[in-house]
């Protein structure tokens, strides 16, 4: 039975958080600082968290930024009314 019970033992891990915790009084406070942090990324870092964003959204996985297809092609569909 002792066996059985150190299986089962959760730990915490060993590196420590990183994120920091921000408490915001209005909406308008959270909006500033958003914004502040969003003016800190370069336009490659703003394009590369808009692609993850979209391989989230369509279910895309393997995304490789240094591996990007040579052709793109474009269909377009004619819309019945």
């Amino acid at each position: 039975m002792e066996e059985n019970n150190k299986n089962n033992k959760a730990n915490e891990p060993l590196i420590p958080y990183t994120k920091t915790l921000h408490i915001f009084h209005s909406f308008e406070e959270q909006e500033a600082h958003e914004l502040k942090e969003m003016a800190a990324f370069s336009s490659i870092e703003i394009l590369q968290h808009l692609r993850q964003c979209i391989n989230v959204a369509y279910g895309m996985h393997g995304y490789n930024p240094n591996n990007l297809p040579k052709k793109h092609t474009i269909t377009n569909i004619k819309y019945i009314d």
